[in-house]
Parts: C-alpha cells; sequence; structure tokens
C-alpha cells in the first residue's frame, strides 16, 4: 500500500486542467482550421481509433471527458468517446485504446491537442512503471515539483496511474527544510524550530546531505528525513540509525535518481526515492489517432 505525502491525486477535475485545455484548443486553431472547413461539409461525421506504436501504460481517462466537454463549449463540434481502457492499465502495441466519433472537421481540429496530452501523460505513467518495476520491494519512486507550469496536478496523476508515490503537490502541502533555509537560520534545530511554531500542525521534510547532521536532524523528530546526495553504503548506514532512533520517521533519498540507479538501493529499504526524471525526463508516447 503506498503512502503518499499528500492527499493522493488519484483524479482530475475540471479546475486543474481548464486552463491548459482551452490553452491548448485556442493556440493551435486561433482562426479555425481552414484546410478541414475548405474540404470537408459540415455534416460529415467519422470515426478516429486511438493506436499505440510502443506498448505502455495508459493515462487518457480523466483529461480526456475534460477536454471533449471543453471542446465543445469552444467550438461546437460534438465528439463522443468510447475508452477501452482504464488509467494506469497496462497495454500491447497496436492495441485499440480509444474510439472517438463525431464531426469530421471536429475529429482534425482535435487530433493533434488530444495526442498531445495522451501521449505525454502516457509518458510519464510508463516511466513511471518502468521505475517501480526497476525498484522492486520496499522502494517508492516519488514525484517532485519539476513538472512543466500549469501540468502539476496531470503529471502527478499519471505518476500516480503508473504506480509511483505522490510527494507534496505545492510548497503550503509541507515544510521542506533544505540547505538553503538551514544556512539562512544559523542550523537544522533554528529552521525546524521556527517551523514548529509558526506551523505545529505542518508535516515536516528534513533535507541532510551528510551523515555528521543526521543526529541533529532526528532531534528534531521531523516526519521525513531526506538523504540528499549520498552513495548507497551511506544511505544504509543513515537508514539504521534513522530506524534505531524512530520507526516512525520515514526516510527519503534524492540527487538525480534514475531507474538504472535503484540497484544502489537494495536492501536499504523502505525508502522513497524522489525522482525528477520521472516528469521533467519523460518523452511522448508513441500513439496514433487513425481515421476510420
Amino acid at each position: 500500500m503506498r503512502r503518499h505525502y499528500t492527499k493522493p491525486v488519484d483524479s482530475i477535475e475540471l479546475r486543474d486542467c481548464q486552463g491548459l485545455i482551452d490553452l491548448a484548443i485556442l493556440e493551435d486553431a486561433p482562426a479555425g482550421d481552414p484546410t478541414s472547413e475548405a474540404i470537408f461539409s459540415a455534416d460529415q461525421t467519422s470515426s478516429a481509433l486511438l493506436i499505440p506504436r510502443e506498448p505502455g501504460v495508459f493515462c487518457g481517462n480523466a483529461i480526456s471527458l475534460h477536454l471533449l466537454d471543453r471542446f465543445k463549449t469552444i467550438t461546437g463540434y460534438s465528439l463522443t468517446l468510447d475508452s477501452y481502457l482504464k488509467d494506469g492499465e497496462s497495454f500491447e502495441k497496436e492495441q485499440k485504446l480509444m474510439q472517438l466519433s463525431g464531426s469530421l472537421r471536429g475529429l482534425l481540429r482535435l487530433e493533434r491537442p488530444f495526442l498531445n496530452f495522451l501521449q505525454y501523460l502516457s509518458g510519464i505513467a510508463t516511466t513511471v512503471r518502468k521505475a517501480v518495476e526497476a525498484a522492486g520491494d520496499g522502494i517508492d519512486i516519488l514525484d517532485t515539483r519539476k513538472t512543466l507550469p500549469g501540468y502539476r496536478k496531470l503529471a502527478k496523476y499519471a505518476v500516480y496511474c503508473g504506480g509511483g508515490t505522490n510527494h507534496r503537490i505545492h510548497l503550503s502541502d509541507m515544510a521542506m527544510i533544505k540547505d538553503n533555509h538551514v544556512q539562512a537560520a544559523g542550523s537544522i534545530s533554528a529552521a525546524a524550530g521556527r517551523i514548529r511554531s509558526q506551523f505545529p500542525d505542518l508535516p515536516v521534510d528534513l533535507e541532510i546531505d551528510s551523515l555528521d547532521q543526521l543526529q541533529e536532524a532526528l532531534e528534531q523528530k521531523p516526519d521525513v528525513i531526506l538523504l540528499d546526495n549520498m552513495n548507497g553504503e551511506q544511505i544504509r548506514e543513515a537508514a539504521r540509525r534513522i530506524r534505531e532512533y524512530s520507526d516512525g520517521i520515514r526516510i527519503e533519498v534524492s540527487g538525480g535518481w534514475t531507474p538504472d540507479m535503484l540497484k544502489d538501493l537494495k536492501d536499504a529499504g523502505p525508502l522513497g526515492v524522489s525522482m525528477g526524471y520521472i516528469t521533467h525526463t519523460t518523452r511522448f508516447l508513441d500513439l496514433s489517432l487513425e481515421m476510420q
């Protein structure tokens, strides 16, 4: 059972994505689609199948429902959607994922925004699933705030669908004391003390980058201790000492981790690995919308 650091992003509301959807629709055809409007009549209808050119993990239902709703409001084109998978389910190459039906002009106009959203989000979900499988038992794959502006909720939903663990959504969720905070405050204890006095109920994630800082960090009794830029041996030693001190403190590691590095954490868990890679280095999954 994944223990998320915040309320898990297990659904997407319109308010989470309306700005992005409206921008995507309007920037792609600010004055309509003259090519399709010249060639096809307004009453022509068709359908299109979403087909993957490679295997992956699907993340497309939540965004598609809101996309079609806003598309109708903005353009007047009405399209219906049939989906053959749930978000988070795996698929194989050439498997039918979705079918869009309705106005031919509408299908052609929506094609690129539709694919941009689904290729990106399914790409994240697929990358996360591979990382989760590489990590094995006892290692959670955590997302970060390294997301494209405006995409925070969508990206973290895709991480959730891929089997990853949601870290804080924004700065307001949790107090994370990093090296800059410690330097400015004068010490770990000073920084933690000020947060506890002003926000006593806020979870605290305390970052250290050397074993020399560990005892002072433990004495603050944070919810999470983040081990930054440590190697496997240092992480195992820190984890041992943290668990001896308290089994209630969660352990997190960070510092440019990628799936191929996770072997260095064998037998070090339970802990979480913060991995900006899963959202800032993800590529579009190869999906195609094929007109029928």
